[in-house]
């Protein structure tokens, strides 16, 4: 992967080192916190964390080369841990935001994200929703973690890293891009949520125009609008021809197998086009400890090394997404020892499908999204092409009228 200055490495926290890839465009960015009365405490730590840092971490500037930066009294405070959006409203409404300065938030949240009483967890995506409205980006941090860490001294600068890099990929910086020669195709990700309250699942999409891990637009839908997801494929394909007429392939990562009534839509909107080119679908799955699994016996922890992929039947493979990157190189046990992924691959064009050269490329290219998760300085399992559509799909149905903010079409807001 690329870093800073054009630096290499294969560990995004060591690359960080040399700095992001590249950074935000915003020449002015102002800080503000979103914060209930009983947590001044935890908003003073982080904001002395980002400001000098803590252990690893910086600080803020140092690490992700974002500039920090907070007006006085520019803050909001509220009373009602319940329901505070009313709170909040009024006094984004009272402050003067300049048209010219980029606003992040920092949401302390009283509540955790997981906590189950359904109200309170619905504040927390309902704060999320009102300032995307506005137009602001947000970071939510619980409250609880910050202060237990600063309690017991404990680490929290691990977590600060990966608060640091979400900010950047927020920000549109680039924390770090693959090293990969750029080619001219379409990579469309569909992930999947089932709300648990609801029992409804929920598609989201993620749209890519370049092959280097970056996404220019998200788009969520019911289980059932396979139109609407196919009529949304279709959309961006005209826009990526429109500016670039010798597009080669179109890919799409699908968190399932991919029937051929939601691909028919696909097809025909391409032979609309005129466009003659391969669809290649990548169904990709987690695995769990029942599945198929392999071991490599010469090493004690027995986990393949990272990137290897094993064939299990006609297009059938097992791909080892996980941080052992050497039988050398030390392995940080705290990773974890994470399971395979299984993908099954197919295309419109058969031929294509029994090219080894080909399968090894797009086996490969679902490793490296495995790499470009910018919420974390440690390597998933799962590609963030169906990574973030789960991740918006998760959200989603807490928004009014199921929908995405604009504002929130076209930036990884979610992480």
């Amino acid at each position: 992967m690329l870093f800073g200055n054009k630096k290499l490495d294969v560990v995004p926290f060591k690359g960080m080192k040399n700095g992001p890839f590249k950074t935000s465009e915003y020449s002015k960015i102002q800080f503000f916190y979103i914060l209930h009365k009983e947590d001044t405490d935890v908003a003073k730590s982080l904001n002395n964390f980002f400001e000098k840092g803590l252990y690893s971490f910086d600080g803020l500037y140092n690490f992700a080369r974002v500039p920090y930066f907070t007006q006085p009294r520019f803050s909001i405070v509220f009373n009602d841990k319940a329901n505070p959006l009313p709170e909040i409203e009024e006094k984004i409404l009272e402050r003067d935001f300049q048209s010219d300065v980029h606003y992040i938030a920092i949401y302390i949240s009283p509540h955790s994200k997981y906590v189950r009483d359904r109200d309170c967890k619905s504040v927390y995506y309902k704060v999320k929703e009102l300032l995307l409205k506005k137009g602001i980006t947000s970071q939510a941090i619980e409250a609880d973690k910050v202060r237990v860490a600063v309690q017991k001294k404990s680490r929290y600068d691990y977590s600060l890293n990966n608060i640091a890099i979400a900010i950047l990929a927020k920000l549109d910086g680039i924390p770090w891009q693959l090293n990969t020669k750029l080619k001219n195709e379409l990579i469309v990700g569909v992930g999947a949520f089932r709300n648990l309250d609801t029992e409804v699942q929920y598609i989201g999409s993620a749209f890519s125009f370049i092959n280097d891990g970056r996404f220019k637009r998200f788009e969520c839908f019911q289980k059932n609008q396979t139109d609407e997801l196919a009529g949304s494929i279709m959309h961006q394909i005209k826009k990526y021809v429109s500016a670039n007429s010798n597009i080669s392939r179109l890919i799409i990562h699908f968190f399932k197998n991919m029937s051929q009534k939601e691909l028919d839509p696909i097809e025909e909107g391409l032979n609309d086009l005129g466009l003659d080119i391969p669809v290649f679908i990548l169904s990709i799955n987690k695995t769990e400890s029942h599945d198929i699994v392999a071991f490599d016996n010469d090493w004690n922890g027995l986990m393949p090394l990272s990137g290897t992929f094993i064939n299990i039947g006609y297009n059938r493979f097992l791909l080892f997404n996980n941080t052992r990157y050497s039988n050398n190189g030390s392995f940080n046990t705290s990773d974890g020892y994470l399971f395979p992924i299984k993908l099954n691959i197919k295309c419109t064009h058969e031929e294509l499908a029994k090219d080894y050269t080909t399968i090894k490329d797009l086996i490969d290219q679902v490793y490296q999204f495995s790499r470009m998760y910018w919420k974390s300085v440690r390597q998933q399992n799962l590609p963030v092409t169906i990574k973030y559509p789960e991740m918006v799909a998760e959200i989603f149905p807490h928004f009014e009228g199921n929908e995405i903010p604009t504002f929130g079409k076209d930036n990884l807001w979610f992480l």
